[in-house]
């Protein structure tokens, strides 16, 4: 996976009730001390958490699918 590639929510974990099947695409890409990757995502439509809707999120890469591998 990297930036410009369009991932999915897997429908599992605890943030699946709002994330569950929403599609974004990779902004950015981070490893944690770690070594755990993680990706900013700014999402297609923005999302619905809690009170807000956000346009951006920032998971663990093993919270997405790839779609769509960008060029």
């Amino acid at each position: 996976m990297k930036a410009g590639d369009l991932v999915m929510f897997k429908p599992e974990g605890t943030y699946a009730k709002w994330f569950a099947g929403k599609f974004g695409i990779i902004e950015s890409l981070v490893y944690s001390k770690n070594g755990r990757l993680y990706f900013r995502v700014k999402w297609l439509q923005p999302v619905k958490y809690g009170t807000r809707n956000t346009p951006f999120s920032d998971f663990a890469a093993d919270r997405f699918e790839v779609f769509s591998e960008s060029r």
